[in-house]
């Protein structure tokens, strides 16, 4: 497939789910929780198949499973997804502990935000994706327009504002 299709698709999406996101997020959390789960098979099965084939298909199997559950049990896997991303995110800012100490900090405070999260579905739901969509739009409009970084930058601000507006008002 050309790259300007894949990437005319990919801003399409980003506007979908940028101005609607709360509306579809079940399915927006579906294919989020498809896609870790796809690439957690990938990047551990990788080390142990060599098929090719084999891993696709535990990949989607993998990918399958873990959107079920997302959609199933939602605001669980917001705090889950929300409580990694947080783990993830706060590791190189946390010093002044000692050994396994930095990590019981880090997952103490990964998993108070992901129970917060649940108390606040709905605002953390529309910033996320008004910030996914906007991304999808900033990563693949070069592909149509040569911007400069700056540009750019004010194209995602404004798309993140424009989306949490629009699905404020909805």
């Amino acid at each position: 497939m050309d790259s300007r299709i894949i990437a005319l698709i990919a801003i399409i999406i980003g506007i979908v789910i940028c101005l609607a996101g709360f509306k579809i997020q079940k399915l927006v959390i579906t294919l989020a929780w498809f896609a870790l789960g796809f690439y957690i098979a990938g990047q551990i099965g990788g080390n142990f198949i060599e098929a090719s084939t084999t891993l696709l298909i535990i990949q989607v199997v993998t990918g399958l499973i873990l959107a079920s559950l997302g959609y199933k049990l939602e605001k669980l896997a917001l705090a889950i997804a929300v409580g990694y991303l947080t783990y993830s995110s706060i590791g190189p800012y946390i010093t002044g502990f000692e050994g396994n100490m930095v990590i019981a900090v880090q997952i103490g405070i990964s998993i108070l935000v992901g129970i917060l999260s649940m108390l606040f579905i709905k605002p953390i739901v529309i910033v996320v994706t008004s910030v996914a969509g906007a991304t999808l739009i900033k990563t693949y409009l070069p592909t149509f327009i040569a911007l400069q970084s700056s540009v750019l930058t004010l194209i995602f601000i404004g798309c993140v504002a424009i989306g949490i507006i629009a699905q404020l008002k909805s």
